[in-house]
């Protein structure tokens, strides 16, 4: 494995081109630079269509991909505190776009999920993603983009395993 020492002495570009390039050589703040930029568009596009704050799009969202959640877990699956989604329900609620039942497995917890207009707006907003997708990866071949996915599916595995062998003590990943 390829190690990639720390430049001996930091270049000087201006502010802006260095918050866009992250640290040269350094994988996690060009993907968190990334992660921001693509959120923040995507955000975007949900408020100017569909006029959804940022908690809001994330309960829509991830609604559209479970047949029912409670708040308490759709809150740890957004990272986000269950009292923003709690009010982000009943926003949605009132809009019509989301429905809360009871849990088949506990009849005191509430279950949420899309209503049939909220499964329309879903689909509006996966549109846009797709749509979001398709104008970023323009111009490069199926190929590329498919190597792009294929590394990323495996950074991911790796920052994950590296994450899990850290958190139990060993952090070269050796028992």
């Amino acid at each position: 494995m390829t190690t990639h020492s720390p430049p001996e002495e930091e270049s000087t570009v201006p502010f802006e081109t260095t918050e866009a390039r992250g640290q040269d050589g350094l994988l996690a703040p060009k993907v968190a630079t990334l992660g921001k930029a693509l959120a923040r568009a995507s955000q975007l596009q949900a408020r100017v269509q569909f006029g959804f704050s940022q908690v809001e799009w994330q309960v829509v969202t991830l609604l559209a991909g479970f047949q029912s959640v409670s708040i308490s877990k759709l809150a740890r699956i957004a990272v986000v505190d269950p009292a923003q989604i709690s009010r982000a329900v009943g926003i949605l609620s009132r809009k019509g776009l989301v429905e809360r039942g009871t849990s088949a497995q506990d009849g005191r917890r509430a279950e949420l999920s899309l209503s049939p207009r909220g499964r329309e707006v879903a689909a509006g907003l996966r549109q846009l993603s797709w749509q979001f997708n398709s104008r970023l990866l323009d111009g490069y071949s199926q190929e590329r983009i498919a190597g792009l996915f294929e590394m990323l599916d495996v950074l991911t595995a790796r920052a994950m395993r590296e994450e899990m062998d850290t958190a139990e003590g060993h952090p070269d990943g050796d028992a």
